[in-house]
């Protein structure tokens, strides 16, 4: 019984790792570029709100549609970060 027992272990010991690393960087790299992600929406708030002092530019940009250009791209890069990290998961091939 001590064989078998120590075949299952030696199997299954090289697995667990593999999980575990690949879980364990999967979370990082999601925090990491969620954080930096959150960061670059922030300053693009940031810097669309310091147009408020100019009223004609913001009619003109709004106007032109960047504030749903700069939305969908928001979405997509939000997107991207959760399939990648899926992937890191590897529950997506």
């Amino acid at each position: 019984m001590t064989g078998l027992g120590t075949f299952l272990a030696a199997l299954a010991g090289p697995l667990v790792k593999r999980a575990m690393i690949a879980l364990g960087f999967g979370v990082v790299s999601y925090a990491a570029m969620t954080a930096a992600l959150n960061s670059a929406l922030s300053a693009a708030k940031a810097a669309w709100g310091g147009l408020s002092g100019f009223p004609e530019a913001l009619a003109l940009i709004s106007m032109a549609g960047i504030n749903t250009y700069c939305s969908i791209i928001a979405g997509a890069l939000i997107a991207r970060v959760a399939l990648q990290s899926l992937k890191k998961l590897e529950l997506v091939k």
